[in-house]
């Protein structure tokens, strides 16, 4: 199965490579058997850009988390099932500053993602709470793998330096776990 992260917007750099390598993780905790995947894209957006979607295919006149699409298997093309994506890296953002942080709310938002692809639903209470819990469990399992760390680019350090070192002056790095 081939995964591939377009990014599209610019509140966050992503670790493209890490992002991929968890969309591959959950698409495999997700996936029944006799589904074949070909390939998943994984489109990170903002709310100016997922909005028209949301309003074109969902007919919803608000931007949203997480929209996904299957899409069946192309003459040519590879055997299986394509599917792609699309997550509001902003409300990940701000939902994370309130919750448990972007990296857990971005991860969460993949793996509903990767839940809907595979044919899960969340229409009633009930559906909701199952996919919540499964998305958890998966994310927990993740994190175990390692494959939670670094799913943001680091910063960019022009000068060179230390990474804890502002302005020729030493400040402590603040940790969020």
């Amino acid at each position: 199965m081939k995964i591939t992260v377009h990014n599209r917007q610019t509140r966050r750099r992503p670790n493209v490579r890490k992002l991929a390598a968890l969309a591959r993780f959950f698409m495999l905790q997700a996936v029944h058997p006799e589904c074949v995947w070909d390939a998943v894209a994984v489109v990170l957006t903002d709310d100016a850009e997922i909005a028209p979607v949301n309003r074109v295919f969902l007919d919803h006149a608000c931007a949203t988390d997480v929209i996904t699409f299957t899409l069946p298997s192309m003459p040519g093309g590879g055997a299986g099932i394509s599917g792609e994506i699309h997550i509001n890296v902003e409300r990940a953002i701000g939902e994370g500053a309130r919750r448990g942080g972007a990296t857990d709310e971005l991860a969460l938002y993949l793996a509903h993602g990767c839940d809907h692809l595979t044919g899960a639903n969340d229409r009633t209470v009930r559906e909701r709470r199952r996919m919540r819990r499964r998305e958890l469990l998966w994310i927990r399992r993740a994190r175990q793998a390692g494959l939670m760390k670094g799913l943001w680019a680091e910063k960019k350090n022009p000068k060179n330096l230390p990474a804890n070192h502002a302005q020729g002056t030493q400040k402590p790095i603040n940790s969020l776990h």
